[in-house]
């Protein structure tokens, strides 16, 4: 075999082996999962489990979601948070996002707030996605808060349509007192006002978990955010609460995760 045989199939070989890598990085479902321990967690709502997912844009797993949607029933969540950007507005795919939601209903209640690309959709798109969506069971809460109960214990949970800037100020008006308050928001960089707020738990994903992560330092660009986010993934706790951070499952306009793999999250309240 001569050298310029042996480079090409080295070269080949190299290759194969990163579109493996690729495909595998973004197609291969992950769960995370986290125990918030706090004050605030009483003994009823000790166990409670949320499963959290973001940032989909329209990406399947599975016919008709079939991965996803068996990952998310074998967590046995009492409540499921979508934190926007179910639909892609670059190639939107509703059918994706009705596939997905009507799966996940039957497993438990869905709370959902759209993100930044469901209010980029052409209006009557938005307008018959939310129809739909609503109609396969989710909970939109756009500028609205909803209350149920767990084992007798109060829980308010409330919402945000990517399209209004977040000021703590407008966000204490959905707290309830008495209640533990949860928080679905697409965007993390606010994490801190979500606590200051008075919120005891809120949700939220569109940094993609940095597209990229590097070894010993972490995520490397995200929207709003830019080189080397502070807010891209994780568990982040505040003097008064916290937020969890989704990574995503699907991508946008940067087409590829490195290090990345699409996340599911749950998260299990503990008595503190």
């Amino acid at each position: 075999m001569n050298r310029k045989t042996t480079f090409c199939l080295c070269a080949a070989a190299a290759v194969l082996s990163a579109a493996a890598y690729v495909t595998y990085e973004n197609n291969a479902l992950m769960l995370t999962q986290y125990e918030y321990r706090s004050e605030g967690v009483s003994e009823a709502l000790d166990g409670f489990r949320a499963v959290h997912l973001s940032d989909v844009h329209g990406k399947r797993f599975g016919k008709k979601n079939s991965r996803l949607i068996k990952l998310i029933s074998e967590q046995s969540p009492d409540i499921i948070v979508i934190s926007g950007d179910l639909i892609d507005s670059r190639h939107p795919d509703p059918e994706a996002a009705y596939e997905l939601v009507g799966g996940l209903a039957a497993i438990a209640p869905v709370y959902y707030v759209t993100g930044n690309h469901e209010e980029s959709l052409p209006r009557e798109v938005y307008i018959s996605a939310m129809e739909n969506i609503s109609a396969l069971g989710a909970h939109i809460l756009d500028g609205d808060s909803e209350k149920f109960y767990y084992n007798g214990a109060e829980v308010n949970i409330a919402g945000f349509k990517d399209s209004r800037y977040f000021t703590v100020s407008e966000a204490k008006e959905f707290v309830a007192d008495g209640a533990f308050n949860i928080l679905i928001n697409h965007r993390p960089q606010f994490a801190a006002g979500y606590a200051e707020a008075g919120f005891d738990l809120a949700f939220s994903g569109h940094a993609h978990g940095g597209q990229a992560r590097l070894p010993f330092i972490g995520g490397v660009i995200a929207p709003d955010q830019f080189l080397f986010p502070k807010y891209y993934e994780g568990l982040h706790r505040f003097a008064n609460g916290a937020t969890v951070i989704s990574r995503g499952l699907g991508n946008s306009l940067i087409p590829i995760r490195i290090n990345n793999r699409p996340e599911v999250v749950a998260v299990t309240l503990r008595k503190g």
